[in-house]
């Protein structure tokens, strides 16, 4: 389920009245944008959304123009008006800050959605399971898994 419109992603692209951007060049980028979001979004809520809140469709929106303009202009238009990796950049941004829990999900009736009730995983280890471990001679922490085999 797509959270924007092919129209509001062209306008914030800048290509309203561009002919040949071709829509299908268009939904191509909001299925990825949608996928990226969905992939995020399903570590923490259950998908669909009961309802989709304005951050989740502007993410949306900027992802997929930010890559269009990608498309269309390149990398050599950065700290220019037509800059997509200042988009893509921001909308990974938010990304982030909602998988981090700094932003919560408001529905458009204004109550915080809930979380889903799996258990998100993350990398393993990770700076909570307290291995210091620099070098394969440092015994202070024993390994966590072993093969048992030589190859």
């Amino acid at each position: 389920m797509s959270y924007s419109t092919g129209t509001k992603i062209r306008q914030e692209a800048g290509f309203s009245s561009n002919s040949n951007v071709l829509d299908a060049t268009v939904t191509g980028f909001q299925s990825a944008a949608t996928s990226q979001i969905d992939g995020v979004l399903s570590k923490i809520y259950t998908l669909p959304l009961s309802t989709t809140p304005s951050i989740i469709e502007l993410i949306e929106r900027k992802l997929a123009a930010g890559h269009l303009m990608l498309e269309e202009y390149g990398v050599d238009a950065e700290g220019t008006d037509k800059d997509g990796n200042s988009k893509v950049k921001w909308a990974e941004n938010q990304l982030q800050m909602i998988e981090d829990g700094i932003i919560q999900l408001v529905g458009t009736d204004g109550v915080i959605l809930a979380k889903s009730e799996r258990i998100g995983m993350k990398g393993f280890p990770d700076a909570t399971t307290g291995t210091d471990r620099t070098s394969q001679s440092d015994k202070d922490d024993p390994p966590k898994f072993e093969m048992g085999q030589t190859f």
